[in-house]
């Protein structure tokens, strides 16, 4: 209540009109009537959190700075700390349980249960099959969430013996040489995926329809105080700041969303 949790209908049902989506066909008679059809929500609600982290800047600190614009020092501070901010955010987005810490919100770990898989490394023909199994279900994934170590396994599966990707070395001096992927083609239908690497998905990787064809959203920060600095009123020999946030996760299509647990980290 009091405006302190999002709420949304999670969709679980398919779209199309196959046996598994709706069943219905999709044509109807001249002068007639469409039929009418429903998709399965399942309502969800979920408290806002509030991250942030405090600075403070000490009188001893300001007058040992003499010369210097005490602003200009508190704005590099809060600057370190907006970036702590940014990492802890991510973190909470990928492994955030609400049952475990009353202080987070749930994150993709924990959001989606539906669909999903296993393997140790990360493959071009691995994310094909995983893209199949969305594609059978009406989605049309659009972004990779993996950490480090499998993003490597993706560039060196790509390179290796039998590979289709054509390689050109330029024997030079000072050549650039290296190899990292941003996008991926999707072989089942032709699209881009973008590859994220994140520091905190962990043995876990997600393939993720953030996004429908329609461009509704179907994976959503919903930002009740948007990243912001304040001033903080205080008792101390002290100038303090906050910078904060009040945000939750919100995975609408979750039947759309693919986890693959088990990937290595090192």
């Amino acid at each position: 209540g009091m405006g302190q949790a999002a709420s949304w209908n999670q969709i679980t049902s398919r779209l199309d009109n196959q046996a598994g989506g709706t069943g219905t066909s999709m044509g109807f008679a001249d002068a007639g009537q469409p039929a009418q059809t429903t998709q399965t929500t399942e309502f969800k609600s979920a408290a806002y959190k509030n991250l942030g982290r405090d600075v403070e800047i000490g009188r001893q600190l300001i007058a040992s700075n003499k010369g210097a614009n005490i602003e200009d020092v508190r704005a590099k501070q809060e600057t370190i700390k907006t970036y702590e901010v940014l990492l802890g955010e991510e973190a909470m987005l990928m492994n955030g349980s609400a049952a475990a810490n009353s202080l987070e919100f749930d994150g993709l770990a924990k959001t989606i249960v539906t669909n999903s898989g296993t393997a140790a490394l990360i493959t071009a023909s691995g994310i094909g099959v995983h893209s199949r199994t969305l594609f059978g279900l009406g989605a049309e994934p659009t972004d990779l969430v993996i950490n480090a170590r499998q993003n490597q396994a993706l560039v060196d599966d790509l390179r290796g013996a039998g590979s289709s990707v054509d390689r050109v070395v330029i024997e030079q001096v000072g050549a650039t040489v290296g190899g990292h992927v941003a996008k991926i083609v999707n072989p089942v239908t032709g699209s881009l995926v973008n590859v994220i690497t994140s520091r905190y998905s962990f043995s876990w990787g997600y393939l993720l329809t953030v996004t429908s064809p329609a461009g509704e959203n179907y994976i959503e920060v919903e930002d009740l105080e948007p990243l912001s600095v304040y001033d903080v009123p205080t008792s101390n020999h002290a100038v303090q700041s906050r910078v904060f946030e009040t945000s939750v996760l919100k995975v609408i299509g979750e039947v759309f969303q693919l986890k693959i647990g088990g990937l290595a980290t090192s």
